[in-house]
């Protein structure tokens, strides 16, 4: 048997032991890296354009190997979400949970407000956006821009960054002068 087969069948045995156990099934630490890894390697055996079968194959794997790991994630946060239990969550699967527990806090914060009739939490949520600050990296240079705070920033040469009002960065992102950088992309 070939290493793509072995890592193909490895990847199907661990999804299967997951989707058949009402508990977290403890994975390898390193699981989620060797998927990517994998998948790195097969992207690079893959000529789109000669469609001799090794591309078709290696095709196939791509897909069935994004596939499996999208649902061994899926699987086990629907099970943590489920049950609480975080203790066999892997320390990249426990950062994705943690924000969306924090989505959900905010979500049910919006809602309950709205069911309250309390618009005052809309006036601060509101205010709060519009103090917000987002770093963005710029694609081509602009000369200075007055943001909607009133303060001037700027000028931008390409690659420069900077934490500009929400709004300021919404236009620039939009009209293609510069990307958002979020935070979580550091690591």
């Amino acid at each position: 048997m070939n290493a793509s087969s072995e890592t193909l069948q490895r990847m199907r045995q661990l999804l299967d032991a997951e989707e058949q156990s009402d508990d977290l099934v403890k994975l390898p630490g390193d699981i989620y890296q060797n998927i990517a890894a994998y998948i790195h390697k097969l992207r690079k055996t893959i000529d789109s354009n000669s469609g001799d079968p090794s591309s078709r194959l290696a095709e196939k794997q791509l897909w069935l190997l994004e596939g499996m790991g999208r649902q061994l994630l899926e699987t086990r946060l629907a099970k943590v979400i489920h049950t609480g239990n975080t203790r066999l969550l892997l320390p990249e699967e426990k950062y994705i949970y943690e924000l969306s527990v924090e989505f959900e806090r905010m979500r049910k914060k919006f809602v309950d407000a709205m069911d309250d009739g309390q618009p005052s939490t809309f006036t601060l949520m509101q205010k709060s956006q519009m103090e917000k600050m987002v770093t963005v990296s710029f694609v081509k240079p602009l000369s200075e821009i007055v943001g909607f705070d009133l303060k001037r920033y700027g000028p931008f040469k390409v690659h420069d960054v900077a934490q500009l009002p929400a709004a300021n960065a919404e236009v620039l992102v939009s009209n293609g002068d510069a990307r958002r950088v979020y935070p979580a992309d550091s690591f």
